[in-house]
């Protein structure tokens, strides 16, 4: 009997969320049987999918102008269309557990913003995801026990909501495939001699925790000239991105580091070719990530990584032989490494990942989508 899938989405309009929704669709769309309500916030936005017999949209254009409004779709509308569409599967997209009357219901949580120990930099930076460190938690609460699976990205994330809400019924889903299918590609770096070129393409987040960077290049730079003039970091972030984009520009300007080079957002085929030919290591001193998808990238273009030592990090890099960590806050450490980097010692080493057996894991979509479809039948 074919299947009636609802996939919940109104908030999700760009990015990351917004991939997870696209590939979703994708992912269901190619099985056969399963039909799909999408409920988004455009259909402009899924015009690759508005063809297909077995998908359907339906748009809220109205639900991202309040959080009040986000509520009451959540837990009044929602409700309502699940007694009118009466679907054999509820997923919510987008981190809230919604009320339906649908047995078989499913939350896919990717915010991160409830592990993070926010700070006063990011209450004057970046208020909102100050806010969302704060109450997150709370939403993510509200309504968790009603589904069937909660779905996250990585263990470290299932055994946090396992001991925060009491929830066992966790389901991992790692968004790993589409990069698995390149491999591990050969590099011809082009850059020049002398130079130790490390990338770090991130977003200006405070999380992003640009600032350890900052004082590692200026400690190097006030005690060890010799090796800050080989290195340069590159930041894939520009002027007038954010308030605290702007301020780590203006740090480096005051310092002088002109070997911290801003270079703007750049495209993901240009990005492929700085993997391929200009970056001599990965940088990612993150603090928070749900994923890291530039660490998945530099592994498969076979690029040493150079990362915060984090339970994220840890999972996303797996096995892989050409990694070295460092304390996220360590200016001092992080410069010593940079420093034996630069004398040719060799810093980096294997490092592995062995996977919990205590929790239903996704290697790719399609295993998401089959693990979704299978429980099912369980009644």
């Amino acid at each position: 009997m074919d299947k009636l899938i609802v996939l919940s989405g109104v908030n999700m309009v760009e990015g990351g969320i917004l991939t997870v929704y696209r590939t979703m669709i994708a992912t269901f769309s190619r099985f056969s049987g399963v039909k799909l309500i999408c409920l988004v916030h455009d259909t402009a936005l899924f015009q690759e999918f508005t063809g297909l017999p077995n998908v359907e949209f339906r748009e809220y254009k109205e639900i991202k102008t309040s959080w009040f409004k986000r509520l009451k779709f959540e837990f009044l509308t929602s409700y309502r269309l699940s007694q009118e569409i009466k679907p054999d599967a509820w997923i919510c997209l987008h981190d809230m557990s919604a009320r339906v009357a649908t047995p078989a219901q499913f939350v896919y949580c990717h915010n991160p913003s409830p592990f993070y120990q926010s700070s006063a930099v990011d209450l004057k930076y970046d208020r909102t995801f100050y806010l969302f460190t704060k109450f997150y938690r709370f939403l993510y609460g509200i309504n968790i026990k009603a589904n069937r699976y909660v779905i996250v990205q990585q263990q470290w994330i299932a055994r946090y909501f396992q001991k925060t809400y009491g929830v066992n019924n966790m389901m991992v889903a790692r968004p790993v495939a589409e990069m698995n299918k390149q491999g591990n590609v050969t590099r011809e770096t082009t850059h020049r001699t002398g130079v130790n070129t490390l990338l770090y393409p991130a977003f200006p987040r405070t999380f992003k925790n640009f600032s350890v960077l900052v004082e590692a290049m200026d400690r190097l730079k006030q005690h060890h000239p010799s090796v800050y003039e080989q290195i340069e970091i590159l930041l894939t972030f520009d002027k007038g991105m954010t308030r605290f984009g702007d301020f780590i520009i203006e740090e480096c300007e005051k310092r002088q580091l002109n070997n911290i080079r801003f270079i703007g957002l750049q495209s993901k085929q240009r990005l492929d070719e700085m993997y391929r030919h200009d970056a001599d290591a990965l940088i990612f001193p993150s603090k928070l990530e749900t994923w890291g998808l530039p660490l998945s990238e530099a592994k498969a273009f076979n690029v040493p990584i150079l990362s915060a030592d984090l339970p994220y990090a840890h999972e996303t890099i797996g096995d892989y032989d050409k990694v070295a960590f460092f304390e996220p806050d360590n200016a001092t450490q992080l410069a010593e490494k940079l420093t034996a980097f630069c004398e040719g010692k060799n810093i980096f080493a294997p490092a592995t990942f062995v996977d919990d057996p205590a929790f239903l894991t996704s290697q790719s979509w399609d295993a998401l989508a089959n693990n979704i479809l299978k429980s099912l039948d369980v009644k």
